[in-house]
C-alpha cells in the first residue's frame, strides 16, 4: 500500500478544484482524489483532509493524506505529491500511537413494527438527546456524556476484536464536528458527523489489524473518514 500527501499547486486548475471543494464539501475532494486512481472502477482509497500548517505552501488550504493500494498518478497540474510504500512490520504487543477521524454512529430500533431497525443515528447527538429526556440541563455534563459515547464507540470488545487492537488506557477525542456535503447539484445535502481521536493503542492481532487499516474504521469512507494514521512510540 502507498501513504501519500497531496497538496494543491498554485495553478488555475487548482484554484478551480478548491472552489469546488468549498462549495461542495468532502465528497467533492473524495472525486477529485479518485482522479488521481484512473484504472480503478471502485473506490480502494481512504482519505483524510487537513489544513496546510504552511511549511510547503500557503497556510490554511486543504491538503489530503491518503491510504491507496495502488500509487497515486497526477496527470493534470492539480496536485504536489509525496508518495511512500505504507509496509508496517508488526508483531503483537507493540504500540503505535495513533490519529483516526471516524464517523461514530448507531442503530437504533424502529418504532415501525414492520421494520428490523431504524436509521444509524450519530452517537454523540444520540447521547446528547437521550440526555436531555432524563432531564439534564447541565451543558458540561451532557459534553461529558457525548465524549464517553464517542470513546465506547471506539472501545467496544467487538470493534476492538474487529480490529486487532487493545487499549490500556483510553483514547482521547481531540475533536467533533457536524458536516454538510453535497453529492449532486441541485440535491439535498448530506449530513454526517466526524470524531478525531488520538492515543496509544496496542497491536493484538498484526495481521487483522493491517487488514483493517486498508479498508478504514467505521462508516463515511468517502467523507474523509475511515483512515487511522500511525507511527511507533
Amino acid at each position: 500500500m502507498y501513504l501519500s500527501r497531496i497538496r494543491f499547486l498554485p495553478t488555475s486548475s487548482a484554484r478551480a478544484a478548491l472552489l469546488k471543494i468549498q462549495q461542495q464539501g468532502s465528497y467533492a475532494s473524495h472525486q477529485l482524489l479518485w482522479r488521481l486512481f484512473t484504472e480503478q472502477n471502485e473506490r480502494n482509497f481512504l482519505f483524510r483532509e487537513e489544513q496546510s500548517k504552511g511549511f510547503n505552501g500557503p497556510k490554511g488550504l486543504p491538503e489530503f493524506l491518503v491510504l491507496s493500494e495502488a500509487e497515486p498518478i497526477c496527470q493534470e497540474q492539480l496536485f504536489q505529491i509525496e508518495t511512500k510504500l505504507f509496509k508496517p512490520q508488526l508483531s503483537s504487543g507493540d504500540r503505535l500511537a495513533f490519529r483516526l477521524r471516524a464517523n461514530p454512529t448507531i442503530a437504533l430500533k424502529s418504532k415501525n413494527p414492520d421494520q428490523k431497525r431504524g436509521g444509524r443515528h450519530d452517537v454523540l447527538m444520540h447521547a446528547k438527546t437521550q440526555a436531555k429526556i432524563e432531564g439534564e440541563a447541565n451543558p458540561e455534563v451532557i459534553q461529558q456524556r457525548m465524549e464517553r459515547a464517542a470513546i465506547d464507540w471506539l472501545t467496544a470488545p467487538a470493534r476492538l476484536e474487529r480490529i486487532g487492537i487493545d487499549f490500556d488506557v483510553e483514547p482521547n477525542v481531540c475533536g467533533y464536528s457536524q458536516q454538510r456535503t453535497h453529492k449532486k447539484t441541485g440535491r439535498q445535502p448530506i449530513s454526517y458527523s466526524s470524531v478525531d481521536y488520538e492515543g496509544i493503542l496496542i497491536v493484538k492481532e498484526p495481521g487483522t489489524f493491517l487488514s483493517q487499516l486498508a479498508v478504514g474504521i467505521g462508516r463515511a469512507k468517502s467523507f474523509g473518514c475511515g483512515l487511522m494514521l500511525i507511527r511507533r512510540v
